[in-house]
């Protein structure tokens, strides 16, 4: 149970960093578009989603999620485990109480 607990705190934790840079990712481009050079809003937003910024930003982010998904899992694998220990038991307590 304490590692299932573990586990799932370590999601929580990973999950929320994902989804903090999904949520600040529109302020983050506008922050890159803001600092480019061209002549219409299309050409610097251009020039920014093309931008070694832009690249890490969604990076982190795509990372970030990736990370959130495999803490998910193994919070799953651990619960799973749980459950069939539990279940083991209870069968077990059952069998020694129908004798």
């Amino acid at each position: 149970a304490e590692r299932w607990r573990l586990e799932c705190k370590e999601w929580l934790d990973l999950q929320s960093a994902a989804d903090l840079l999904r949520e600040t990712k529109n302020d983050v481009l506008a922050q890159i578009i803001s600092r480019q050079d061209g002549k219409s809003h299309a050409e610097k937003d251009r020039r920014a989603r093309c931008s070694a910024d832009w690249h890490d930003f969604r990076n982190q982010m795509i990372d970030a999620e990736d990370k959130a998904r495999r803490a998910k899992m193994r919070m799953k694998y651990h619960q799973m485990q749980f459950d069939a220990w539990r279940s083991h038991n209870a069968n077990a307590r059952q069998e020694r109480s129908s004798y």
